[in-house]
């Protein structure tokens, strides 16, 4: 990882209309003698100032995904909720960041760049920042909150985690697992390749004409790389212990029709949490993009009310 010069590194931004800008910055994992990946980032400001209660709502998507999933999500909490900010970021490999399309080396490579991006936005005293990441978005905040406690940690004041746990089945996975490309010399052709789509696509959406704009979307990938998906399984092994050191307000949100969804494990973790600490959501009709279901406004009431009501 590359290390030097990260307090020097800095967020560039570029205004644009309706208190909208858009950043980027260089990733904290760029391999030297590479060409250094830019992650790129896009701020909603408030539409209507509140200096007692700043609310920002930090956005991290699914794997193969990208921000601009989480956009019917902005757009109505801004017409609801004017005085709340958003900030949303692309993973490297995703969306509008560079990087080899659907890959990470590490997935660790994914939670400090979201640790750069924290700990170079401003936040006062009585602001409240709250983080939210859906499927790979989930997996990364968890790690962030548990990993940095004693800096990001400090700064985050709830999370809200949806259909975070994600596994994949292909005998590829099996083989790597089992060591038997580094013998043939194919160990890194076989990382980087792509064996299948993660998720059908009536895994992901209910309606015909928003899975056709699913599929269409030029910024999702669809297939991520062996070396991503394995990334992913490495971290889902040691998930859930990582309920137990949770110690901020919780919100688990979980669609419960779809097989990427993976419910009962999500129940599972949940047990390990403090209860005064967690609030459950489940739908039971929604597929695994709940933040583009035709009836994702339930899901967004129900996040605002979590925020409102719940003393954090």
């Amino acid at each position: 990882m590359q290390t030097e010069n990260l307090n020097t590194m800095e967020i560039s931004w570029k205004q644009l209309e309706n208190n909208i800008s858009v950043g980027h910055f260089t990733s904290t994992n760029s391999a030297p003698g590479y060409k250094s990946s830019q992650i790129y980032v896009k701020k909603y400001e408030a539409l209507k100032s509140n200096s007692k209660n700043k609310v920002t709502i930090f956005l991290f998507h699914d794997i193969c995904q990208h921000h601009g999933r989480f956009q019917s999500f902005i757009d109505w909490a801004r017409e609801k909720n004017p005085e709340i900010s958003f900030v949303a970021m692309d993973f490297v490999g995703h969306g509008l960041s560079s990087g080899t399309r659907g890959h990470f080396e590490k997935f660790d490579h994914l939670v400090t760049d979201v640790h750069f991006l924290l700990n170079h936005l401003e936040k006062n005293s009585n602001d409240k920042w709250i983080v939210m990441g859906h499927g790979l978005g989930g997996l990364v905040a968890l790690d962030l909150y548990n990993r940095f406690q004693d800096s990001a940690g400090l700064l985050i004041d709830g999370l809200i985690l949806s259909n975070f746990i994600l596994k994949f089945q292909t005998l590829l996975l099996q083989l790597e697992d089992q060591n038997l490309f580094k013998k043939s010399g194919l160990e890194k052709f076989i990382a980087h390749s792509r064996p299948l789509r993660i998720f059908k696509s009536n895994e992901i959406l209910s309606f015909p004409e928003d899975i056709l704009n699913y599929e269409q979307d030029p910024l999702v990938v669809h297939r991520p790389t062996l070396k991503s998906m394995k990334e992913i399984q490495k971290k889902i092994t040691n998930i859930y212990q990582d309920s137990y050191f949770l110690g901020t307000p919780l919100m688990l949100i979980k669609s419960e029709h779809g097989v990427g969804t993976l419910g009962q494990e999500i129940d599972y973790f949940a047990k390990g949490i403090k209860k005064d600490l967690l609030t459950e959501k489940k739908y039971s009709l929604m597929r695994h993009d709940l933040y583009n279901e035709r009836e994702k406004e339930i899901v967004f009431q129900d996040i605002m009310n979590w925020m409102n009501t719940y003393e954090t």
